[in-house]
């Protein structure tokens, strides 16, 4: 599976990670160490940041065209329809057959269809029959004479992939063709697009990695630079991926954030870049999802909004205060563009990166 591809498959089971830390305790760890999380700013100078480079191999760059904010927060046609269809054979179709003419946003759309069905499709049974058997144990699951089962089998059927990708069946669908109409769609100036493909050459920056348990400065200041960039056009979906990204245990373990330069929880740290994605989002469409999950799998379907769900079903009361804090940490970078407190400190612009060779 290639880096852009597997972006996705971390997008489709963060937040399965999130609510199954509540049953697996994994946040009674994070409760355990919290006192560890914190280090001084002093303690800790700011060359200590992962995200500030060593030296990095120099490496050809994808050329975006600045992203571009949307006026409103408001979901796209072509999102509402990508959220609604129980048939996304018929919705990438439609849309591939005026693929010349797609805007940026439609071809962000047609990749997510395609790249959803391209996992829904790796059972190895007939994905009828398979959806079909797995309905049936879903049902058979529930206690009888609920007066929420209703509810819950209606959300139940609206996240499940394979009754959305039925009409996939036998058809080959091409990693290429996907990572193709995301890069596409990030020239056109598709924020998600573009942290999709900036997420996804991140480990190719990893200078030290985690060679001998070492941590050293992974990104190029240019790297930090278009994370900056993606976190300033606002657009909640790009900043909800950034945020993936930022959180991973392996990212979060290096940066040192907020006045006193502490170490952030990382399902914490998801939470709070979640709250704050949903702050932005009108609707907050990106978590229609983990509502109808909420709902099928753990009968928690009264939630108005993502921070009533999670602070009720996904996190524990520390997890959840932890997030609020963290919130106000990355609200308050956004606000005054002090990206330091989100540990994002880029390199500053040498002469010579023109493109003649450094010394």
């Amino acid at each position: 599976m290639n880096r852009l591809t597997a972006i996705g498959l971390v997008s489709l089971v963060a937040y399965g990670l999130l609510i199954a830390s509540k049953y697996t305790g994994f946040v009674s760890a994070a409760r355990e160490d919290r006192a560890g999380h914190t280090v001084s700013a002093t303690a800790s100078p700011a060359g200590d940041s992962s995200v500030q480079p060593a030296n990095p191999e120099p490496r050809p760059k994808a050329q975006f065209t600045a992203a571009v904010p949307p006026q409103t927060y408001r979901p796209s046609a072509a999102a509402v329809e990508f959220r609604a269809t129980r048939d996304l054979r018929a919705y990438a179709d439609g849309l591939a057959s005026r693929k010349v003419s797609l805007t940026g946003d439609e071809r962000y759309h047609l990749a997510k269809a395609l790249e959803e069905c391209q996992f829904a499709m790796n059972v190895s049974e007939d994905l009828v029959a398979y959806s079909a058997k797995q309905r049936r144990q879903f049902i058979a699951t529930l206690p009888p004479n609920d007066p929420l089962n209703a509810r819950r089998i209606s959300s139940y059927d609206l996240q499940d992939s394979t009754q959305r990708c039925a009409r996939f069946q036998g058809t080959k669908i091409s990693p290429r063709e996907i990572e193709d109409l995301y890069a596409a769609a990030a020239r056109q100036g598709d924020a998600r697009a573009q942290a999709r493909m900036v997420v996804a050459e991140g480990p190719k920056n990893n200078v030290g990695g985690s060679n001998n348990g070492n941590p050293q400065p992974q990104r190029a200041g240019d790297d930090v630079s278009r994370i900056i960039e993606l976190l300033e056009s606002q657009d909640p979906e790009a900043m909800l991926i950034v945020g993936q990204y930022l959180s991973s245990s392996e990212m979060a373990a290096r940066l040192r954030i907020g006045p006193n330069g502490e170490v952030p929880e990382p399902s914490a740290f998801l939470g709070a870049f979640s709250i704050v994605a949903c702050d932005l989002g009108t609707d907050c469409s990106s978590f229609v999802r983990e509502h109808l999950n909420a709902c099928a799998f753990g009968g928690y379907c009264s939630a108005t909004s993502f921070e009533e769900l999670y602070q009720n079903f996904m996190a524990s009361p520390w997890s959840h205060q932890q997030a609020l804090r963290y919130r106000q940490i990355i609200r308050n970078a956004i606000d005054t563009r002090n990206w330091a407190l989100l540990g994002l400190i880029p390199q500053p612009q040498q002469q010579g990166n023109t493109g003649t060779p450094g010394q």
